[in-house]
Parts: structure tokens; C-alpha cells; sequence
């Protein structure tokens, strides 16, 4: 008998009726006061650890990215990008970037993602790349037609795809080819990260690439291990140097910088959701997830895992022990084991249907409290 879960670190989850805005959350950010930021079909959202505040979208449309930096909050949306700057009453008011440009914005533009770089705040559409200087508030417009607006700073080295044309970086605000090779014009990157100074890519079929030059030389696969179905939508990096991959339909996994799968986390052992948007690390490690419906926050940095019986097979626990490598446990129907730190389910030892009230190690025994009386537990 298998119990299907799995120790996990604690998560909160926030629905739309918590937070008072819609379901889809695009983007997320922190400003330097902790304050947490998601771009939200119905505006800009803002967290300051106990309450939500919804800012309506300066056009009524559905804000798609967001990027705390130096005491504002810039946002993107439908044909409109700018900043928001807080009043003398702690209330944040916007002023548009956009409606200053030299040039006329795209049709339908909608901007997807921000970067910060030194004093520069890059917008990203489909379509370009806007280069707004804070110091003297001058733009600059970089032709980028991609497929999915994916912008990457990887140790002060900006990066874009298209699925074109192929892999490029800006340089003295100039775009330059970086790789066309086959494969960045059959899948679209859906990360780039620096792992031993090696620059990675993984794409959103969740394949691994080492960037050698202008090659692309296959990593270890842990996502293929797990699954050929996982699609990957957002990426990040952590401060530990391990990867977040958030998908479309499998939650979040975390890969170890050795390549291995540290755990997946989705909507059967916790999430509000399986279509992770954005993922944001906050400065106690946390992880915060914009999700297709709500947000979810990891305290991955949690001295403590937690084990959520969602299907009610263990039942009531009563008793616990680890004891010669396993962890027992002693519910009102049995006595259930598992390797420690293992993956696998906590099995149902036969023969110990009932209650179990009491786990005791006397003399390098572990003795079970049953009604129906006491065991003595093997390990042979």
C-alpha cells in the first residue's frame, strides 16, 4: 500500500479572494523595502507582509510584468509602460514612460518583461526592446521580433531569443548574434543561467545546453527523467546557484547545480496551481510563485518539511519515531514506513492494521503500542 506525497517545505497560498484582484499573476518583484509587487489581470498588486493592495492598470488592461528598482515599481501592459512613485500618503501614483517616446509604439505592443542593467530599465515586447536611461530619461529602440518575450541578465550580460533568428546579446546598446544554431530555431529558451562559470540554456521542452562558443553541447536532463511532457514558462536562478523551473502544467521543479531534480512541487502536494508564470526569490530565499490562478509561497530555507496526507490513506498520527535508517509512523490505521530522505511513499507494514498509540526504543528495539497489543518491529 502506497501513500502518494511527499515531505515537502512549507507553503502559503494566497487565492484571488485572499489578495481582492483576478486569478492570473504574470510577474513578480521585490523593492528594497520588502515589499512584494505582482503584475495582475487587474493591476499592480502590492504585499507589505500582511495586507494586499490592488493599483487598477493605468489602461484598464492586464498588467504582464513588474520590476521593483530604486524606489519605484516599473510595469508593462498593453500599449503602455512606465513607472509608479509613492506620495507623501504612502500611495503609489503612475506616470507613463511610454507617452514620451520618439518613436510611435506597435499595434497591440504589450510589454512582457523588464530588466534592470546599471541605470537602464529594458521593456520587453514580441516586437523590441525599449532602453530607458534613469539619468537622463532618453530611450533608446532595439528591434527584437521574437516568439515568447524572454529577456535574460546573466552577470551584467543581456540576452534575448528569437526563434528566428537565433540567440543574441546587447552590447553598447547595439543587439549582436551570439549562436544560430539549429536547435535555438526549433525551440524557444526558456532559460539561461551561469552554473561554474558555463553559460546554460534550457529549453521550453525542458532540454539542457551548454553554450560553447557558438555551439550548443547537451547537459545532463534531469526534467526528461521525470517527464517528456514538461513544458517549460519561467526560469530563475537562486541564490544557492540551484534552478527553478516553473511549468505550465507541472508545477515548479528545483535542479541542484549538479543537474539533478531536488524535488517538483505542483498541485496535488500543494500549490494553488500548476501553471507557474514567474517565479521571484525574495531576500529570506523564499520562493514566490505567480501562478495561472493565485500565488504560492516556498519557505525552502524551512528547518522543517511537511507531510500533507491529501488523500486520508495514513490517517490520524499518533506516534513517531526514526529509527536504523527509516521513519515510522503510528496512525489509527497501522504502523507506515519509509526510507529516510527517501522519495518513495510511506508503506502500510502488514499485520499492523489498527491503532497504534505509542513508538518506544528500548535497547535497540523499536517496541509499537497496538491495540492489539505490543509489537516488537523488524527490519529483516
Amino acid at each position: 500500500m502506497g501513500i502518494f506525497s511527499q515531505e515537502l517545505p512549507p507553503i502559503q497560498n494566497y487565492s484571488p479572494v485572499d489578495y481582492g484582484a483576478q486569478n492570473q499573476n504574470w510577474s513578480l518583484s521585490q523593492s528594497d523595502d520588502k515589499y512584494v509587487y505582482a503584475a495582475n489581470n487587474g493591476g499592480l498588486l502590492e504585499f507589505n507582509g500582511i495586507n494586499w493592495n490592488l493599483y487598477p492598470s493605468p489602461n484598464g488592461s492586464t498588467l504582464r510584468s513588474v520590476k521593483a528598482f530604486m524606489g519605484l515599481v516599473y510595469t508593462g501592459c498593453y500599449m503602455e509602460f512606465g513607472f509608479w512613485k509613492r506620495n507623501s500618503y504612502g500611495e503609489l501614483f503612475y506616470n507613463s514612460i511610454s507617452n514620451k517616446l520618439p518613436v510611435e509604439l506597435l499595434e497591440d505592443e504589450e510589454f512582457w518583461n523588464i530588466v534592470t542593467l546599471d541605470n537602464y530599465i529594458l521593456f520587453q515586447s514580441l516586437e523590441r526592446i525599449y532602453v530607458y536611461n534613469v539619468s537622463d530619461n532618453s530611450v533608446k529602440v532595439i528591434e527584437t521580433r521574437t516568439s515568447r518575450a524572454k529577456i535574460f541578465n546573466i552577470n551584467g550580460t543581456i540576452y534575448f531569443h528569437s526563434i528566428v533568428n537565433g540567440l543574441f546579446k546587447i552590447e553598447n546598446g547595439e543587439k549582436v548574434l551570439v549562436s544560430n544554431h539549429y536547435l535555438l530555431k526549433k525551440f524557444v529558451v526558456a532559460g539561461i543561467f551561469s552554473v561554474n562559470n558555463r553559460t546554460i540554456l534550457v529549453t521550453e521542452k525542458g532540454d539542457f545546453y551548454f553554450l560553447e562558443n557558438e555551439d550548443l553541447v547537451p547537459w545532463h536532463n534531469p526534467l526528461k527523467e521525470q517527464s517528456n511532457a514538461v513544458n517549460v514558462y519561467s526560469s530563475i536562478q537562486l541564490a544557492d546557484g540551484s534552478i527553478a523551473l516553473g511549468t505550465i502544467s507541472h508545477g515548479i521543479y528545483l535542479i541542484s547545480k549538479k543537474g539533478d531534480v531536488i524535488t517538483n512541487i505542483d498541485q496535488e502536494n500543494g500549490l494553488n496551481n500548476n501553471t507557474v508564470l514567474s517565479i521571484l526569490e525574495d531576500v529570506e530565499h523564499n520562493l514566490w510563485l505567480a501562478l495561472d490562478n493565485g500565488i504560492s509561497i516556498i519557505n525552502i530555507d524551512s528547518p522543517f518539511n511537511e507531510y500533507i496526507d491529501r488523500n486520508g490513506k495514513l490517517g490520524v498520527v499518533y506516534a513517531s519515531a526514526v529509527f536504523k535508517d527509516y521513519f515510522y509512523l503510528g496512525t489509527n490505521q497501522g504502523l507506515f514506513y519509509k526510507r529516510i530522505n527517501s522519495k518513495g511513499d510511506f508503506e502500510l507494514i502488514s499485520g499492523t492494521e489498527g491503532q497504534v498509540w505509542l513508538l518506544k526504543k528500548f535497547d535497540d528495539v523499536l517496541f509499537c503500542g497496538h491495540n492489539n497489543g505490543t509489537y516488537a518491529v523488524s527490519q529483516e
